[in-house]
């Protein structure tokens, strides 16, 4: 939601509220419409109420709405709710009886205020409580509003872009140079070896299957995303004799470990694009790593003389993997990129468990 709305919603809410309260004073007279006449006690009274309307309501809405809610710390918001109620109704009627009485009964004489009993006083700080848990519970209401209405607005935005990321990684992934050449490599593969062509070609089928279908979910298990990986590299290497052009490295666990799909692959893709020296040992080097906190994805791959363009890898532009990086992870993921004349190196750490975190 736009700052000016949320300013918006806050000043019709205290215009609505000073009307509501206005209403109320005028209603509690017998002659209501005689009733701002004594418009120094009307003035109190909105006063008063919305002063204590305002503590309550920004303490809710800025302190206790954001530290406990998300958390979902329902005792600790009820218990320093009630607190807060407490507090700012007792303040007030302190300022009432100290301040407010003292200086207004020199302006005003016979100042209703310096009129109180004890009785009166109890009452009023009933009627303070009541209006101060009341807006409380609004301050509440508006901010949770807030909140879902700003998560309705990433998820659509999220949806947007995962969108463009899906086509342009269709066009990156199943293009007709990459399509051609697997196909053609094990049309000469069948010749010599059939049973390894058919597995080439069961692995083709498995990584367009896993692109056209697998990534509609918005969090898919780690091990399809390192299977599509390796199915993926076994591919690449079809072209090449070198079984040390591409060396890849697993560790940690990976079981009941979710991640958005497709997020390794750009970058994947790029070293095949620009490591095109296929006698070179180790000319890419992948390292993946999971731990009970994060997931660290490192690609590095050396670059071919007369290789440019190392900003967009994959045909996914590195702007738009970072806005989607942002949309999943917000700040809580590191993207590193390192490019030198001889090597080009990405360093990508995700939060394992971000998935289920989510914030007002």
């Amino acid at each position: 939601m736009r700052k000016s709305t949320v300013i918006l919603l806050h000043v019709g809410y205290w215009l609505l509220y000073a009307v509501v309260v206005s209403l109320l004073f005028a209603l509690s007279n017998e002659t209501p419409e005689l009733a701002f006449r004594d418009w120094e006690d009307w003035l109190t009274i909105l006063a008063i109420s919305l002063l204590t309307g305002l503590i309550s309501f920004y303490a809710f809405y800025s302190w206790l709405v954001p530290a406990y809610l998300p958390t979902q710390k329902i005792q600790k918001f009820v218990r320093w709710g009630l607190v807060v109620t407490i507090a700012v109704t007792g303040g007030i009627i302190a300022l009432i009886a100290v301040a407010l009485s003292v200086l207004l009964s020199v302006v005003f004489e016979n100042f209703f205020l310096i009129r109180l009993s004890v009785n009166d006083l109890q009452i009023l700080f009933i009627i303070l409580s009541l209006i101060a848990l009341v807006n409380g519970i609004l301050g509440t209401s508006i901010r949770g509003f807030i909140a879902w209405y700003a998560d309705i607005h990433v998820k659509e935005t999220l949806a947007n872009k995962t969108l463009r990321t899906e086509l342009a990684l269709l066009k990156a992934q199943i293009n007709p140079h990459f399509l051609f050449n697997t196909l053609n490599n094990i049309d000469i593969l069948i010749e010599h070896d059939a049973p390894r062509a058919s597995l080439y070609l069961n692995k083709l089928s498995d990584l367009l299957r896993f692109v056209l279908y697998e990534t509609q979910a918005d969090l898919i298990p780690l091990t399809q995303e390192l299977d599509y990986i390796r199915k993926y590299i076994d591919l690449q290497k079809i072209r090449t004799t070198n079984e040390r052009f591409v060396k890849l490295q697993i560790d940690g666990p990976t079981d009941d470990v979710l991640i958005a799909p497709m997020l390794f692959v750009p970058y994947l893709e790029n070293a095949f694009k620009y490591a095109t020296n296929k006698k070179v040992s180790d000319a890419i080097r992948i390292q993946i790593s999971i731990d009970e906190r994060q997931i660290r994805f490192q690609c590095v791959n050396v670059v071919d003389p007369g290789k440019t363009g190392l900003g967009t890898p994959g045909g996914l532009g590195n702007d738009l993997i970072r806005q989607r990086l942002t949309l999943l992870y917000q700040d809580r993921y590191t993207l590193t990129i390192q490019a030198t004349e001889d090597e080009y190196r990405v360093t990508l750490l995700l939060p394992v468990k971000a998935h289920e975190l989510s914030a007002y």
